[in-house]
């Protein structure tokens, strides 16, 4: 897949893609089309267009002239932290699945996919540390604050359904990606309000 492929779509059309997939595959999950482990498998798989999707990103920020050193060092730090989480899942499940590992060894495997989250809060940590534009960081920070307003509403709501059996149980792994998407939405957000042409008069 080369990169003037990848720079003629936007950010938008690779999260529309991902999100797509997923709704596919839960939608298959649901239907028992396909049971859990093939579905957590399959949703570890549309990590595959995550360095699409960052490309894409950087090429948006070096037009908008929002990208610096630190910028690109996050970028690839969460693209590497993000494919370990991926693959630590995809790991653990198919090793529970697959061999019915238990005991000690059990809580050994649970930890692959923890590690990376970790990782991934201080590559997010040393990014605004490390960031010497003043703009950037508030967009990294507002970015944040989107994707952790994303979690806890949706877990609150979805709590209080499932507390009231209106809805199924959500696994909590689920807060990563949609605490991602609500980061990548909140910077997409206001990057169009900051490129929005100012109207007459103003």
């Amino acid at each position: 897949m080369s990169d003037t492929w990848i720079s003629r779509r936007g950010p938008g059309f690779w999260i529309g893609a991902i999100i797509g997939l997923m709704a596919a595959i839960a939608g298959l999950a649901a239907s028992d089309a396909i049971n859990g482990p093939t579905a957590i498998i399959l949703m570890a798989s549309t990590g595959g267009l995550l360095y699409p999707l960052m490309r894409s990103g950087e090429r948006c920020e070096e037009r908008s002239g929002t990208s610096s050193p630190a910028v690109r060092r996050y970028n690839r730090g969460m693209l590497a932290a993000s494919l370990a989480y991926i693959l630590g899942m995809g790991i653990a499940v198919w090793l529970t699945d697959a061999l019915g590992m238990e005991g000690t060894v059990l809580w050994v495997i649970a930890f692959l996919p923890i590690l990376p989250i970790f990782a991934m809060i201080w590559v997010m940590a040393r990014y605004i540390a490390d960031e010497q534009d003043e703009y950037l960081r508030h967009l990294a920070v507002m970015s944040n604050m989107g994707g952790l307003a994303l979690v806890l509403g949706l877990a609150s709501l979805w709590g209080f359904f499932e507390e009231f059996a209106l809805v199924p149980h959500a696994p909590g792994w689920f807060s990563v990606p949609v605490w991602a998407l609500g980061m990548g939405l909140t910077r997409w957000w206001l990057a169009r309000g900051d490129n929005a042409p100012a109207e007459d008069g103003v």
